[in-house]
């Protein structure tokens, strides 16, 4: 991971800003029941599928005491403090959209002894000899005429966090979708995209050969040509980093203003890295 550093005088001259979203998390919304029309996206790299339905995550997952954040497929979120906060300055080039909660609680730890069907699995594995948590235990529990046992367990799991959810009445944290509007700015040399800093890909495996996606990763800070960029305090890239790979999405630079920079700043916001 490079980590670049700057000085006042050259963060007070820079006109843009490079944001990149440290705070990640998952499940990602396609597994908490967000849709895609994946025949919009791109027919060589899948790039730039369109979102069709309202994002729905588990918000449960999204990291405590963070004001922006992303999942691992690059669906971006930002709190209703920092909404607040992007409104009441005046900050241009984006729209907040709701997001809906959706919890996985297949995805939790299992304590198979909160469930009938799991303790059932307790006691037949210790009558076979593998008591839990011996790893003879994860053996027997892995067998295929075990396997449907522990599947039912976690069904039964998800079903009662549900219900205990829905009791409790407890909010959730107020999340909102930032859809940036523009996608125009475009990379230009000298830019450096590849695979790491000591391949720059050049064979062009992880290119798309229509230019929608121009690498796996950043190697060094971006240039874009300024003529591309709108007015806005926050604009994308119009090409896209990274791969599409089952749940992983290929993703827009996040290019920022002054003004947002020193909204950010103000906020003591954590969770993002900003580079000239």
């Amino acid at each position: 991971i490079v980590r670049r550093r700057y000085t006042k005088d050259e963060l007070a001259a820079a006109t843009c800003f490079h944001l990149t979203i440290s705070a990640v998390f998952e499940p990602a919304g396609e597994e908490c029941g967000t849709k895609y029309d994946e025949s919009t996206a791109c027919p060589k790299c899948g790039a730039g599928a369109a979102q069709v339905s309202d994002l729905r995550l588990d918000l449960r997952k999204v990291p405590k005491g963070k004001g922006i954040a992303r999942t691992i497929a690059d669906e971006w979120i930002v709190s209703q403090r920092l909404a607040e906060r992007m409104i009441d300055a005046g900050l241009t080039g984006f729209e907040l959209r709701p997001v809906r909660h959706k919890a996985r609680y297949e995805d939790d730890p299992l304590d198979l002894r909160q469930v009938p069907i799991g303790r059932e699995i307790l006691q037949k594995a210790e009558a076979a000899g593998a008591p839990h948590p011996t790893g003879k235990f994860t053996v027997w529990l892995n067998r295929t005429e075990n396997r449907a046992l522990y599947d039912q367990a976690r069904a039964e799991y998800a079903a009662l966090k549900g219900e205990e959810s829905k009791r409790s009445g407890e909010p959730m944290p107020v999340w909102h979708q930032l859809v940036v509007t523009s996608n125009t700015a475009e990379i230009v040399a000298p830019t450096r995209v590849g695979i790491n800093p000591f391949d720059d890909d050049p064979k062009g495996e992880c290119r798309c050969p229509l230019g929608d996606l121009i690498g796996l990763a950043l190697l060094s800070e971006v240039s874009i040509s300024a003529a591309s960029r709108s007015d806005a305090d926050i604009v994308c890239s119009r090409q896209f980093i990274g791969v599409r790979r089952g749940l992983l999405r290929p993703s827009r630079v996040i290019l920022i203003s002054p003004k947002f920079r020193k909204l950010i700043e103000s906020e003591s916001l954590t969770g993002v890295d900003i580079e000239v």
